[in-house]
Parts: structure tokens; sequence; C-alpha cells
């Protein structure tokens, strides 16, 4: 049995499935649009997703589009932390808790607790915390948020000129150093989303 298969016959996918079902259509269409943006968590491995919503464009109050987000992530065991939020948008990700937690370990002590000021003893959602709140008082966004995002950290703090490495391109994101395992994780992500585009129309 292929993946794709398995994953549209997995108990998980089902059982969203029949809540799309039974659920109003501004939900489910919601859910769907959050399947697709999400894939790369969901089937490749990501991390987490940033996402944006403009009210010009979604036509739902955010308080029920955060009601269908808490629905979303619980069908897949997944976390949200609302970062920004104006009359006008708001700024939230979609995460692996697990995975995050993961890449915080492995991310430079020294660049995150000395360069960047952040409290020892993160973990994914004081880390978020501490990110929503330095967005917030800048109104810009941090750049350290590409560690929560599955983007290659040698990447990450190379965008941030925080290693001696070279730009080499770009895939999605800015790549520093070697290219092959940036090119590779985008690859990963990439596939994910098509994955996800299968299972919704087999759906």
């Amino acid at each position: 049995m292929n993946t794709e298969t398995s994953t549209i016959h997995s108990p998980a996918f089902q059982e969203w499935k029949n809540k799309l079902n039974s659920s109003d259509m501004p939900q489910s269409s919601f859910e769907r649009w959050l399947f697709l943006q999400v894939s790369g968590v969901i089937l490749g491995g990501k991390s987490g997703e940033l996402l944006i919503l403009k009210k010009e464009i979604i036509d739902m109050p955010f308080d029920a589009c955060l009601d269908h987000i808490g629905s979303f992530c619980k069908s897949w065991r997944l976390s949200y932390s609302l970062l920004v939020m104006n009359e006008s948008s708001m700024k939230f990700i979609i995460y692996n808790e697990q995975a995050v937690n993961q890449r915080l370990k492995t991310a430079s002590k020294k660049i995150l607790h000395c360069h960047l000021k952040y409290p020892f003893g993160l973990n994914a959602q004081t880390f978020l915390t501490e990110l929503s709140k330095r967005w917030t008082e800048s109104n810009r966004i941090p750049h350290e948020i590409g560690v929560a995002l599955g983007y290659p950290l040698k990447d990450v703090w190379g965008f941030m000129g925080l290693n001696n490495f070279k730009c080499n391109g770009s895939c999605g994101w800015q790549i520093f150093g070697d290219p092959v395992p940036s090119r590779k994780t985008r690859a990963q992500y990439e596939h994910a989303r098509r994955r996800a585009e299968m299972l919704l129309q087999a759906a």
C-alpha cells in the first residue's frame, strides 16, 4: 500500500474527514484550507507553519477562526499559538510541540540565550510566547521564528547574519552554506503539499 493510500485510510484522516462531513460549510472549507497550509507539518516532518489571516479576504469572525483552528489541531494532535492579532489580521503558528522542542534543544544556545537574550529552559510554548511579545513590541516578525518553522538552522542563523556561511541561493527561503540539505528539506515539504492535495481530492 503506497503512502498516499495508507494516509487516506488512516484512522486520523478518516475521523477528520467524517467530522468535516458533519460540519457546516464554513468550518469544513476552513479546515480543508488549513490542511493544505499545514501539510508540511502533518505529512512532511515540518515542525511548524506560520499562517496569516486578513479580515478583508476571510468571511468569518476571528473568534470563529480560532474555534476552527482549535478543532483542527485537536483532530491532528497539533498545537497552535496566536502570535499577533489586530483589527485587520491574525498571525498564528500551528506546530508539532515535540518537534519544536527538539529543534530548540539542537539550536545554538550561544545564539538563542547570549545573543538573542531568550531565557534559559525554553520549550515550544515559552519560546513562542516570548516571540509573540517581541513581535508585538517591535511590530516586526522576529526572524528566529524559523527555528519553529522547520527551516535548517544554518539558514536561519545565516539570514540573521549570525554565522559565516555565504548565501547560496534560495528555495522558498534563503540558503546559507551547503545547499543540498536545504533543497532536500524543501522538496520534502513540497511533496507533502502534493500529497495533501491528492488526499483532499480523494476525500
